[in-house]
């Protein structure tokens, strides 16, 4: 009885997933985007850095990467989306093991397209020399993030700050990992995926001990998988004044600004990750960076030049701009998305959408200029800028732009989509 019932509840889940075709064109598009398109350029960008993998190892490193984003937010939003539906399906079913076990197997069969998608646009753009170690390594990276976006799903309540928390532990552990540079910090050895990076460039640090790398990254995937399912079985289960409004255009204004503020000032999540974020993110990765001149191609007043700099000054400038961007369009997607029907009672309530609009644009901009202060104070205690200003009107216009595209995509494709 059992297993007709988990499998019966796992096509459901699955069908259910591909009801939004953007779920499905993300697992094809986003492997081909990022395995195919970037892969000369995060290999330019890990040779500045003091990289010392190849472009073939790279490559399949990129294949990597793209399967375990894909994975977690996959996880991550099949889980957070329908929490209260497995709630209540485990009290009628009085077993919520086997609503687990479906979801689980329903989220591994998304992190199998996942993988399949990044080796299939890898396959495309090379030769894959060694496939037993590709093929191994890119499941589990897959299956590590799939532990971890699960977990995350069933934990917080917030689609804001549990994407945000997958997002940059993701971006921490592509940018400082071992193959974007050498290091030999501990810190960057308890991300999530240092070793199954280094099983796939076929490194050997001695790092892990006596169980190896490749070991070390197997209990990895074994201990995302475990966190994940007593995750979810701890928490699928039971659980548990109006006012007027102002009559002029700037009173209704001012009103819904406020309590926009006050609705994202609640989520003291959010400010501590758009806080706090910048600052381990980009003074780790200059703290991580040896500070070895190595040379970059610059292009000034038409002109190709050569310059040799210091790979912190290089980690400075390059992290600054990745980190507000992230953050930035971030918060456009949710803080739109997050108030979308709330906004709409508000104009059936008689509010302008301009003064709506203006309301939640407010807090957007605030955010873009909060992440850019806090990522430009980081940054210039171990990198100067020829110019501070054109620097900081530069990641402002970075900030924002970003911050509009996440307003822009929000609504049509939805959070997952727009993430």
């Amino acid at each position: 009885m059992t297993t007709p019932f988990t499998v019966s509840l796992t096509w459901r889940y699955l069908v259910e997933y591909a009801r939004r075709p953007i779920n499905l064109v993300l697992l094809g598009v986003v492997p081909l985007v990022f395995v195919t398109l970037t892969a000369d350029t995060i290999a330019e960008f890990a040779r500045i850095l003091g990289g010392q993998a190849s472009l073939g190892q790279l490559e399949a490193v990129t294949a990597g990467w793209a399967s375990a984003f894909l994975a977690g937010v996959a996880g991550f939003f099949h889980v957070s989306g329908s929490r209260q539906a497995d709630r209540r399906l485990a009290a009628t079913d009085s077993s919520p093991t086997r609503v687990v076990l479906a979801r689980l197997a329903s989220s591994l069969a998304l992190a199998g397209v996942a993988v399949a998608g990044s080796l299939l646009a890898l396959a495309l753009r090379t030769d894959i020399v060694d496939v037993g170690r590709t093929v191994t390594a890119t499941v589990m990276f897959a299956l590590i993030y799939l532990g971890l976006g699960t977990a995350v799903g069933a934990l917080v309540r917030s689609e804001v700050n549990g994407s945000l928390v997958i997002v940059f532990v993701w971006m921490f552990d592509v940018f400082l990992g071992p193959a974007m540079g050498p290091s030999d910090s501990w810190i960057t050895r308890v991300f999530p995926s240092h070793f199954p990076t280094l099983v796939m460039l076929d490194a050997s640090t001695g790092h892990a001990g006596p169980l190896s790398d490749l070991g070390a990254a197997a209990v990895w995937t074994l201990g995302g998988l475990v966190l994940a399912f007593g995750v979810l079985v701890l928490t699928t289960g039971h659980r548990r004044t109006s006012r007027r409004a102002p009559e002029s255009t700037w009173g209704r204004t001012r009103v819904a600004s406020r309590f926009a503020w006050r609705e994202y000032r609640r989520n003291v999540a959010l400010w501590v990750l758009l806080v706090g974020l910048p600052f381990f993110f980009i003074s780790l990765s200059i703290a991580i960076t040896p500070d070895q001149p190595t040379p970059v191609a610059l292009t000034e007043r038409g002109q190709d030049t050569i310059a040799i700099v210091s790979m912190i000054d290089v980690h400075g400038a390059i992290m600054v701009p990745i980190t507000v961007a992230f953050l930035a369009g971030l918060a456009g997607l949710f803080v739109v998305l997050g108030s979308l029907e709330a906004d709409r009672r508000l104009v059936v309530a008689g509010y302008r959408t301009a003064e709506v609009l203006a309301a939640r644009l407010g807090v957007i901009l605030l955010a873009a200029v909060l992440v850019s202060a806090v990522s430009l104070g980081v940054t210039s205690f171990s990198f100067q800028p020829r110019s501070w200003v054109a620097f900081a009107l530069a990641t402002l216009a970075v900030a924002l732009t970003y911050a509009m595209l996440g307003v822009l995509i929000g609504p049509i494709v939805g959070r997952l989509g727009g993430l």
